[in-house]
Protein backbone atom coordinates (compact mmCIF):
# COMPACT_ATOMS: atom_id res chain seq x y z
CA UNK A 1 0.00 0.00 0.00
CA UNK A 2 1.33 3.49 -1.25
CA UNK A 3 0.96 6.06 2.00
CA UNK A 4 -0.89 8.78 1.44
CA UNK A 5 0.95 12.27 0.90
CA UNK A 6 -0.01 16.00 1.62
CA UNK A 7 1.40 19.13 0.43
CA UNK A 8 0.10 23.01 0.27
CA UNK A 9 0.25 23.67 -3.77
CA UNK A 10 -0.85 25.95 -6.00
CA UNK A 11 -2.63 24.47 -9.38
CA UNK A 12 -0.60 26.06 -12.49
CA UNK A 13 -2.77 24.54 -15.42
CA UNK A 14 -5.20 21.57 -15.82
CA UNK A 15 -6.37 19.89 -19.12
CA UNK A 16 -9.24 17.25 -19.32
CA UNK A 17 -8.57 13.90 -19.40
CA UNK A 18 -11.33 11.23 -20.73
CA UNK A 19 -15.00 12.44 -19.98
CA UNK A 20 -14.62 13.07 -16.25
CA UNK A 21 -11.13 12.94 -15.23
CA UNK A 22 -8.57 16.15 -15.12
CA UNK A 23 -4.49 16.23 -15.34
CA UNK A 24 -3.19 19.11 -12.77
CA UNK A 25 -0.01 20.33 -12.49
CA UNK A 26 1.05 21.60 -9.25
CA UNK A 27 3.61 23.30 -7.88
CA UNK A 28 4.16 21.92 -4.27
CA UNK A 29 5.59 23.32 -1.08
CA UNK A 30 7.21 19.44 -0.31
CA UNK A 31 7.82 18.16 -3.62
CA UNK A 32 8.53 20.23 -5.95
CA UNK A 33 6.72 20.85 -9.77
CA UNK A 34 4.24 17.68 -10.04
CA UNK A 35 1.48 16.04 -12.42
CA UNK A 36 -1.35 14.04 -10.88
CA UNK A 37 -4.45 12.63 -12.17
CA UNK A 38 -7.92 13.63 -10.79
CA UNK A 39 -10.54 11.29 -11.14
CA UNK A 40 -13.92 11.94 -11.56
CA UNK A 41 -12.49 15.46 -10.50
CA UNK A 42 -15.38 17.58 -13.15
CA UNK A 43 -18.03 15.65 -11.27
CA UNK A 44 -16.91 15.89 -8.24
CA UNK A 45 -18.50 17.95 -5.10
CA UNK A 46 -16.71 16.89 -2.18
CA UNK A 47 -12.88 15.65 -3.22
CA UNK A 48 -12.28 18.69 -5.32
CA UNK A 49 -14.87 20.96 -5.21
CA UNK A 50 -13.37 24.69 -5.99
CA UNK A 51 -9.96 23.35 -5.72
CA UNK A 52 -8.45 22.70 -9.35
CA UNK A 53 -8.30 26.41 -10.43
CA UNK A 54 -6.25 29.12 -10.89
CA UNK A 55 -5.58 31.83 -7.51
CA UNK A 56 -6.36 29.34 -5.05
CA UNK A 57 -4.18 28.08 -1.88
CA UNK A 58 -4.49 24.34 -1.55
CA UNK A 59 -3.84 21.60 0.06
CA UNK A 60 -3.06 18.10 -2.30
CA UNK A 61 -3.15 14.95 -0.65
CA UNK A 62 -2.11 12.73 -3.26
CA UNK A 63 -0.35 8.91 -3.63
CA UNK A 64 2.69 8.30 -6.07
CA UNK A 65 2.54 5.41 -8.76
CA UNK A 66 4.97 3.06 -9.31
CA UNK A 67 4.32 2.82 -13.21
CA UNK A 68 3.50 6.50 -13.79
CA UNK A 69 5.32 10.01 -13.56
CA UNK A 70 1.65 10.76 -12.40
CA UNK A 71 0.43 10.81 -9.46
CA UNK A 72 -2.47 9.78 -7.90
CA UNK A 73 -4.74 13.01 -6.51
CA UNK A 74 -6.97 11.95 -3.78
CA UNK A 75 -8.17 15.02 -2.65
CA UNK A 76 -8.03 18.64 -2.49
CA UNK A 77 -8.63 21.07 0.13
CA UNK A 78 -9.18 24.78 -0.07
CA UNK A 79 -6.46 27.13 2.49
CA UNK A 80 -7.15 29.79 0.75
CA UNK A 81 -8.85 31.84 -2.21
CA UNK A 82 -7.09 34.88 -3.84
CA UNK A 83 -10.33 36.79 -4.65
CA UNK A 84 -8.17 39.89 -6.03
CA UNK A 85 -7.78 38.21 -9.17
CA UNK A 86 -11.62 37.98 -10.43
CA UNK A 87 -12.12 41.70 -9.74
CA UNK A 88 -9.25 43.50 -12.17
CA UNK A 89 -8.39 41.67 -15.55
CA UNK A 90 -5.31 43.58 -15.42
CA UNK A 91 -4.22 41.43 -12.29
CA UNK A 92 -6.11 38.56 -13.57
CA UNK A 93 -3.89 38.46 -16.36
CA UNK A 94 -0.31 39.22 -14.29
CA UNK A 95 -1.47 36.09 -12.23
CA UNK A 96 -1.97 34.36 -15.33
CA UNK A 97 1.63 35.44 -16.78
CA UNK A 98 3.41 34.27 -12.45
CA UNK A 99 1.44 31.20 -13.16
CA UNK A 100 3.04 30.28 -16.91
CA UNK A 101 6.19 31.10 -16.39
CA UNK A 102 6.39 28.94 -13.51
CA UNK A 103 5.40 25.92 -15.17
CA UNK A 104 8.12 26.78 -17.83
CA UNK A 105 10.90 27.81 -15.92
CA UNK A 106 10.28 24.61 -13.85
CA UNK A 107 10.88 21.04 -14.92
CA UNK A 108 9.89 17.78 -12.89
CA UNK A 109 10.18 17.72 -9.39
CA UNK A 110 13.60 19.59 -9.34
CA UNK A 111 11.90 22.88 -7.98
CA UNK A 112 12.79 23.92 -3.64
CA UNK A 113 11.13 25.70 -1.50
CA UNK A 114 12.51 28.75 -2.78
CA UNK A 115 10.57 28.45 -5.81
CA UNK A 116 7.27 27.90 -4.37
CA UNK A 117 7.90 30.49 -1.85
CA UNK A 118 8.47 32.95 -4.52
CA UNK A 119 5.21 31.94 -6.41
CA UNK A 120 3.43 32.34 -3.05
CA UNK A 121 4.43 35.55 -2.58
CA UNK A 122 4.06 37.12 -6.01
CA UNK A 123 0.39 36.26 -5.86
CA UNK A 124 -0.19 37.37 -2.57
CA UNK A 125 1.17 40.26 -3.67
CA UNK A 126 -0.42 41.07 -6.46
CA UNK A 127 -4.27 39.75 -5.21
CA UNK A 128 -3.50 42.58 -2.27
CA UNK A 129 -2.90 45.31 -4.77
CA UNK A 130 0.37 46.18 -4.86
CA UNK A 131 1.57 47.94 -7.91
CA UNK A 132 2.32 45.26 -11.59
CA UNK A 133 4.97 46.03 -12.92
CA UNK A 134 7.19 45.82 -9.98
CA UNK A 135 5.78 42.26 -8.89
CA UNK A 136 6.66 41.24 -12.12
CA UNK A 137 10.00 42.05 -12.72
CA UNK A 138 11.02 41.10 -9.65
CA UNK A 139 9.41 38.33 -10.06
CA UNK A 140 11.02 37.45 -13.31
CA UNK A 141 14.38 38.19 -11.54
CA UNK A 142 13.87 36.39 -8.87
CA UNK A 143 12.66 33.18 -10.78
CA UNK A 144 15.72 33.23 -13.61
CA UNK A 145 18.41 33.22 -9.77
CA UNK A 146 16.16 30.50 -8.29
CA UNK A 147 16.35 27.86 -11.60
CA UNK A 148 19.41 28.58 -12.34
CA UNK A 149 19.63 31.63 -15.09
CA UNK A 150 20.29 34.63 -13.08
CA UNK A 151 21.52 37.14 -14.90
CA UNK A 152 24.76 39.86 -15.09
CA UNK A 153 22.80 42.99 -14.25
CA UNK A 154 25.59 45.39 -13.06
CA UNK A 155 28.87 44.52 -15.21
CA UNK A 156 30.05 43.43 -18.12
CA UNK A 157 29.26 38.96 -18.60
CA UNK A 158 32.32 38.66 -19.83
CA UNK A 159 34.45 40.96 -18.55
CA UNK A 160 33.43 42.14 -15.22
CA UNK A 161 33.40 46.10 -16.47
CA UNK A 162 30.57 47.76 -14.13
CA UNK A 163 28.40 49.40 -16.01
CA UNK A 164 28.33 53.19 -16.04
CA UNK A 165 26.54 54.56 -18.83
CA UNK A 166 25.00 52.66 -22.04
CA UNK A 167 25.49 48.64 -21.78
CA UNK A 168 24.39 46.68 -24.27
CA UNK A 169 21.34 43.93 -23.54
CA UNK A 170 23.44 40.38 -24.63
CA UNK A 171 19.90 37.74 -24.00
CA UNK A 172 22.26 35.21 -25.33
CA UNK A 173 24.93 35.66 -22.94
CA UNK A 174 22.61 36.20 -20.18
CA UNK A 175 22.83 39.71 -19.14
CA UNK A 176 24.91 42.34 -20.17
CA UNK A 177 28.03 42.91 -22.19
CA UNK A 178 29.91 46.24 -22.80
CA UNK A 179 31.29 47.60 -25.95
CA UNK A 180 34.27 46.06 -25.98
CA UNK A 181 32.94 42.49 -25.15
CA UNK A 182 30.13 42.80 -27.65
CA UNK A 183 30.82 39.99 -30.29
CA UNK A 184 31.05 40.82 -34.32
CA UNK A 185 27.48 40.01 -35.95
CA UNK A 186 25.59 39.31 -32.68
CA UNK A 187 22.59 41.08 -32.18
CA UNK A 188 22.49 43.39 -29.30
CA UNK A 189 20.18 46.10 -27.88
CA UNK A 190 21.68 49.10 -25.65
CA UNK A 191 19.98 49.39 -22.49
CA UNK A 192 20.34 52.39 -19.82
CA UNK A 193 22.69 52.08 -17.07
CA UNK A 194 20.12 53.36 -14.99
CA UNK A 195 16.95 50.74 -16.19
CA UNK A 196 19.76 47.72 -14.86
CA UNK A 197 20.59 49.44 -11.51
CA UNK A 198 16.90 49.42 -11.02
CA UNK A 199 16.56 45.89 -12.20
CA UNK A 200 19.92 45.19 -10.30
CA UNK A 201 18.37 46.27 -6.96
CA UNK A 202 15.15 44.89 -7.52
CA UNK A 203 16.83 41.37 -7.85
CA UNK A 204 18.91 41.64 -4.85
CA UNK A 205 15.92 42.69 -2.58
CA UNK A 206 13.30 40.71 -1.55
CA UNK A 207 9.72 40.06 -2.91
CA UNK A 208 7.74 42.05 -0.45
CA UNK A 209 10.06 45.13 -1.29
CA UNK A 210 8.98 45.33 -4.77
CA UNK A 211 5.97 47.48 -4.05
CA UNK A 212 8.57 50.42 -3.01
CA UNK A 213 9.78 50.18 -6.40
CA UNK A 214 6.98 51.30 -8.10
CA UNK A 215 7.93 54.66 -8.80
CA UNK A 216 11.47 54.27 -9.77
CA UNK A 217 10.93 50.87 -12.27
CA UNK A 218 11.96 52.21 -15.75
CA UNK A 219 9.54 51.70 -19.04
CA UNK A 220 12.47 50.14 -20.40
CA UNK A 221 12.47 47.17 -17.68
CA UNK A 222 9.65 45.18 -19.03
CA UNK A 223 11.36 44.77 -22.66
CA UNK A 224 14.63 43.93 -20.80
CA UNK A 225 13.15 41.43 -18.65
CA UNK A 226 11.01 39.91 -21.56
CA UNK A 227 14.38 39.60 -23.88
CA UNK A 228 16.10 37.85 -20.72
CA UNK A 229 12.96 35.30 -20.36
CA UNK A 230 12.73 35.06 -23.90
CA UNK A 231 16.91 33.12 -23.90
CA UNK A 232 15.57 30.58 -21.98
CA UNK A 233 12.06 29.83 -22.31
CA UNK A 234 11.35 27.96 -25.06
CA UNK A 235 8.31 29.21 -27.26
CA UNK A 236 6.05 32.41 -26.85
CA UNK A 237 4.54 32.81 -23.42
CA UNK A 238 0.79 33.16 -24.50
CA UNK A 239 -0.28 35.12 -21.34
CA UNK A 240 2.01 37.77 -22.21
CA UNK A 241 0.09 38.77 -25.14
CA UNK A 242 -3.12 38.40 -22.75
CA UNK A 243 -1.26 40.92 -20.09
CA UNK A 244 -0.92 43.24 -23.50
CA UNK A 245 -4.51 43.04 -24.48
CA UNK A 246 -5.89 43.32 -20.96
CA UNK A 247 -4.45 46.85 -20.06
CA UNK A 248 -5.82 47.81 -23.93
CA UNK A 249 -9.03 46.46 -23.37
CA UNK A 250 -9.99 45.82 -20.38
CA UNK A 251 -13.14 48.00 -18.55
CA UNK A 252 -11.25 47.36 -15.54
CA UNK A 253 -13.80 44.47 -13.68
CA UNK A 254 -14.16 41.19 -14.90
CA UNK A 255 -18.05 40.73 -14.26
Amino acid sequence: MHRELDTPAFVLRTRPFGESDRIVTLLTARHGKLSGIAKGAKNSRRRFAGTLEPFVHIRAVFRQRASSDLVFLLRCELLAALRGFSRDLDRFAAGSYVLELTDRLVFGRESGADVYQLLHEALTLLDHGTAVSPVLRAFELHMLAATGYAPALDRCRACGTRAADVFFLDDERGGLACRRCVSVGRLVKPVAAATMQALARVAAAPMAAAAAAADSMPVEAAAVAEQLIAAVVQGPLRTREFMLRARVDSPGLVR
